[in-house]
């Protein structure tokens, strides 16, 4: 009676939770799904990630780089993405009227490639979807919450999966009927199938994957992260700050001639340019666009380029380690193509099941109403 008692209560939680939240679940993980090959796909599709190498490929400065866009437009850059792959163009993020874009350049020839709007790349308007709906503040909150109602509908799922009769897993016919999908079966048995047995299969990866997104919303969930792996309150990490000093272009290569061959390693390196005068210029390396598990950062004076500070991959506690793995483990990169494909099929599955869900709701109610 009690467990009877106890599982329809599960079922309401998780019937009502799904309905609540299955429109922007649905958007958070088809979006989620298309992001996930972005890097590969952009490539592919787009000329100007990529440059002819010449027969002397020797790469311009960093300050050539930057003096030749000037001659190009008059935006004001923000970051610098220069890659060690050689036939990679350098990537800046610019500004101009609060309209960001992104500026492609020929390494070689500094020759300004193209000039995109992030308001009009595909790809950064299905990431901005992912992450607030295209709201803002507000629909970052929106999602962080419907995510975290997300995680409570998967956990109440899963309850609900375990049969009442635990003796069905001691034949391969209800084993059969806990794991697999019945293809020919009616339209309502099918959809209930395709709702539980891939909510099965789905839920433990689209846990983490919310788990680890929500951290980029509520500071709460990184920092129950970071003592949950290191057992200590996380410590506010003070910014470094420099005496007013303005930046100057040539420091760009100053510190990247120091710190390249320190790490062979990494193929990208981010310079983010200081946006006050009393800010130093920093940069992040990594391994790749898409993985930043194993990145460190450097800082440095933004006249001449010289280190005054850096945190290494290294020097990472466990609670920093998982914080830089995030981004990694939230696109399946961390595992390669193998971990994006996981995380591409889970978030199908996770946009699926608020689909196959409100069916079966509608399937209830059409009932209830016949048997009244």
């Amino acid at each position: 009676m009690i467990k009877n008692t106890f599982r329809k209560i599960i079922q309401r939680i998780h019937l009502w939770l799904g309905l609540t939240t299955g429109v922007i679940v649905f958007i958070v993980c088809i979006t989620g799904s298309i992001y996930t090959f972005q890097k590969e796909l952009k490539t592919l599709i787009h000329s100007h990630y990529s440059v002819d190498i010449p027969t002397e490929s020797i790469k311009l400065p960093l300050e050539n780089i930057v003096n030749s866009y000037k001659k190009h437009s008059n935006h004001v850059i923000r970051r610098l993405y220069d890659f060690k792959k050689p036939s990679r163009s350098i990537i800046l993020l610019t500004v101009k009227d609060k309209e960001y874009y992104y500026s492609y350049m020929n390494p070689y020839t500094g020759e300004l490639l193209k000039e995109t709007p992030l308001s009009k790349d595909f790809f950064t308007v299905i990431l901005y979807l992912h992450r607030n709906l295209l709201l803002g503040k507000i629909g970052t909150q929106i999602i962080g919450y419907s995510i975290i109602i997300f995680i409570i509908s998967l956990i109440s799922g899963l309850i609900l999966w375990f049969p009442k009769n635990k003796k069905i897993f001691k034949n391969a016919k209800g084993r059969k009927s806990q794991f697999s999908i019945k293809t020919n079966a009616p339209k309502k048995k099918l959809t209930y199938n395709l709702h539980k047995v891939l909510g099965f299969y789905g839920a433990s990866i689209l846990i983490v994957l919310a788990i680890t997104g929500i951290t980029w919303t509520f500071n709460w969930v990184d920092n129950m992260l970071y003592m949950a792996v290191t057992f200590e309150k996380k410590q506010v990490e003070k910014k470094i700050t420099i005496l007013e000093t303005p930046f100057k272009e040539q420091a760009l290569d100053v510190l990247k001639k120091e710190i390249i061959h320190q790490r062979v390693n990494k193929d990208l390196f981010i310079y983010y340019f200081p946006n006050t005068n009393k800010a130093p210029l920093r940069v992040l390396n990594s391994s790749d666009v898409d993985e930043y598990g194993d990145s460190d950062i450097y800082y440095a004076n933004p006249d001449n380029g010289t280190i005054i500070g850096s945190k290494l991959d290294e020097e990472k506690n466990a609670g920093q380690k998982l914080k830089s793995l995030y981004y990694d483990i939230h696109t399946g990169s961390l595992l390669g193509l193998g971990g994006k494909t996981l995380v591409f099929l889970a978030g199908l599955i996770g946009a699926s099941l608020p689909i196959t869900g409100f069916f079966l709701y509608l399937n209830r109610r059409k009932k209830s109403r016949y048997i009244k």
